[in-house]
């Protein structure tokens, strides 16, 4: 093989040079040399020849040229010094510096390979679409017009002899504009399954390489039995390198126009994105409902910033007019919204927070005027350094204003130092310690007390000790292919039967379930205003196994044990009387193909199901389902009753390609199905597309229940559009 390198293929001084060496080569019967690159291009070919009259190279065999970040080969090359043009015939192979490769019979190349003419093209995009065609120009390096051409982002078939990809483009010409990053079509014809359906005189879309592009986004339509028919034009606008937006009209005939908005911006400090809607609806005002107002909208806004190495703050704003809007209009299910800003700092062993909340809820139930606002809610932790006997010790501070225009008004401040420890015997028992001492201090208005009556402006403090000890004997044992722990807990707490008054508000701690989570914390509500005093004994124990192949098994139970009742918890929680009812885990996950979770609360005397929850995940070969049960005979506020509800999913792949899949969720202790679906799909490389059926048994004011069909079609580089048709609504059963 004969290597060469020279510096421009247009260079007349340097085309002596390269004449002198091929002669050299040749005088000295060399047949297969090496020369050092020295410029910008690597040649090699089996056999080089020189015709001095014409001023042309040729090369033959394995042929490769190396021009800066393109590489050619072919059977056969031809250079002619006097015009700069290459000349390649034979497997033309043309490797780009934007990974996309071009195959052709035949290349005319010039200007360091990057302008020429090419016949039978085809191109591999670097994302492996296609683009082909009888023949194509190059200008400029960087502008490829494909006459007769095909482009496809989808692989072809080769079973029983299939060439015709599952969807593509032809045109007269299509155009591949590698600066703009853009494939532009002149005369179209859409084809699907090599049928012709749809013709376009002109027609563009990005190239695989683009990452964002401003232009009018794959629309959506359909009809509803609320909105009428509906038609969404979204535009995609990239303002700037840091800031872009989706602005989506969608023209409804029972309501008007929507207008939705996303903005998203990314700052030297941060990010932060809003997505607005809004309406002056035109539709028939429904008297007593949200569809009376003449305005309707929403605001979803999401921000982080740092400040500082220390310091960062941010927000997040959730915001409706009404209701019902959001949910009327398909923009979320959401039913209770929360928008919260906080401000942060980090420093060694000190964290500190201070945060505000403002609260929507959305039921029927909600009454705006008693919802309160927190503003502000700060907390800071400190952690000592060095040890106390052995120990660590920490300081926690809480402030919290709490205010309602009709109800209960609350101020506390709280500080809690805190000591624990931990050692471990030679034995292997793992022994802990911990102590606390908290103080409080409310001040409180209209608090409703156990008598029925209102406060009035009240101060409260209480003192709150709470000193404990903890066993745990970890047993580890190896058997055959698999390893076995099993860990009992022994856990003594003593804390005064004091700390809840009449006149301290409950506005944190509503939220509370006993189960295995919580069974050895010192308190067992996750906030504040609730403390769980008493001396009590917490007993239970962890066990363990584990396979060689990966599956394991686990069990967790435990109990507590008082001296005395604690009227702190309602008899519903299960902690109330001196013995708690009984809390359990299990998990199973034998294979990766099945995980079940099932997590219980049994009555103490009579073993029945007081809380009983069944997650489970399980894969048999193309089927996949999802399974979730939960039984409650009562949460911690009995107003709730009892509740029991089954969610399932399920899905079948009938091919590589092709799937089945449906869900339900259904009230059992209501004896009514909440929602449920199922739907076909087809997905592959280049194209998602899904035919689907749901009903919805949803009625809230101005919403109603509504069966639909749902049909989307996503193809590659050329976006996704989805078609909704209600089928009237329904009843539910």
């Amino acid at each position: 093989m004969i290597v060469l390198s020279w510096l421009h293929f247009a260079s007349a001084r340097h085309s002596a040079w390269f004449f002198a060496t091929f002669l050299l080569l040749v005088a000295n019967g060399v047949s297969a040399a090496e020369i050092e690159p020295g410029g910008d291009v690597l040649m090699q070919a089996n056999e080089l020849s020189y015709d001095q009259e014409t001023q042309t190279v040729t090369a033959t065999g394995d042929v490769e040229v190396a021009y800066g970040d393109r590489i050619m080969t072919a059977d056969k090359m031809t250079y002619n010094e006097a015009t700069g043009v290459v000349v390649a015939t034979g497997n033309v192979v043309l490797l780009e510096p934007s990974g996309d490769v071009i195959f052709a019979e035949r290349a005319e190349l010039s200007d360091e390979l990057r302008d020429g003419v090419v016949d039978t093209l085809q191109v591999l995009l670097a994302d492996k679409s296609r683009l082909a065609g009888n023949e194509a120009q190059r200008r400029n390096g960087n502008v490829t017009s494909v006459y007769k051409g095909v482009f496809s982002p989808c692989e072809v078939c080769e079973e029983e002899g299939k060439t015709t990809p599952l969807w593509q483009i032809k045109a007269f010409r299509v155009i591949h504009n590698q600066e703009e990053q853009r494939i532009i079509y002149e005369d179209a014809f859409f084809e699907l399954f090599g049928i012709p359906i749809a013709y376009v005189p002109f027609f563009s879309h990005p190239d695989p390489t683009i990452e964002r592009q401003s232009g009018f986004l794959a629309p959506s339509f359909g009809n509803s039995s609320d909105l009428g028919t509906f038609l969404s034009v979204p535009y995609y606008w990239v303002i700037s390198d840091h800031i872009d937006a989706t602005i989506a009209p969608t023209y409804m005939t029972k309501e008007g126009v929507l207008f939705e908005v996303e903005y998203r911006q990314a700052l030297e400090s941060g990010a932060f994105e809003a997505d607005v809607a809004a309406i002056w609806p035109d539709g028939e005002p429904i008297a007593g409902t949200p569809a009376d107002e003449s305005f309707r909208g929403s605001l979803f806004a999401h921000g982080d910033f740092q400040i500082d190495k220390e310091w960062s703050w941010g927000f997040e704003t959730q915001l409706t007019s009404d209701d019902t809007f959001l949910r009327r209009f398909n923009i979320s299910d959401e039913t209770d919204l929360t928008s919260t800003a906080y401000v942060k700092a980090e420093n060694g062993r000190n964290l500190f927070t201070a945060e505000g909340f403002y609260f929507q809820g959305l039921l029927s139930t909600d009454n705006p005027r008693q919802t309160p606002v927190i503003a502000p809610l700060m907390n800071y932790h400190h952690e000592f350094g060095g040890q106390v006997l052995g120990g660590t010790t920490a300081l926690d501070v809480n402030a919290m204003i709490l205010n309602r225009n009709d109800g209960t008004d609350s101020r506390r401040l709280s500080m809690d130092l805190g000591w624990d420890a931990e050692t471990i015997t030679s034995t292997g028992e793992v022994y802990s310690f911990f102590a606390n001492m908290r103080g409080d201090v409310y001040h409180t208005d209209n608090v409703l007390l156990d008598s029925g009556q209102t406060s009035t402006p009240t101060t409260v403090a209480r003192a709150l000790p709470t000193i404990g000890a903890e066993w745990r004997l970890p047993l580890v044992r190896h058997g055959g292919t698999t390893r076995q722990l099993i860990e009992p807990i022994v856990q003594l707490i003593y804390a005064p039967n004091t700390g809840d008054r009449d006149e301290i508000p409950d506005e944190d701690s509503l939220s509370f379930e006993f189960d295995t989570s919580n069974l050895f914390d010192a308190s067992r509500f996750a906030g504040l205003d609730r403390w769980e005093g008493g001396s009590r004994a917490n007993v239970g124990f962890r066990a363990s196994i584990f396979g060689e192949e990966g599956g394991s098994a686990s069990v967790e139970f435990g109990q507590t044990f008082r001296l005395r009742e604690n009227n702190t918890f309602d008899s519903a929680s299960g902690l109330r009387d001196q013995e708690s009812d009984y809390v359990g885990r299990i998990s199973l996950v034998p294979s990766e193909n099945l995980s079940i979770d099932h997590r219980f609360r049994l009555d103490k005397d009579d073993f029945t199901f007081r809380r009983n929850e069944v997650d489970a995940i399980a894969i048999w070969g193309p089927l996949t389902t999802t399974i979730g049960y939960a039984f409650f005979d009562q949460s911690l506020s009995a107003a709730l009753g009892e509740r029991e509800e089954f969610v399932g999913s399920a899905t079948y792949a009938l091919t590589d390609y092709w799937s089945l899949a449906g869900y339900t969720r259904r009230d059992i202790e209501g004896k009514q199905t909440l929602n449920n679906g199922i739907s076909i799909g087809y997905a592959d490389e280049c194209m998602t597309v899904g035919l689907g059926f749901s009903q919805s048994f949803t009625r809230d004011r101005d919403i109603e229940p509504e069966n639909s069909i749902i049909f989307s079609i996503v193809l590659k580089h050329l976006g996704g559009t989805q078609f909704t048709r209600a089928l009237g609504s329904n009843s539910g059963s």
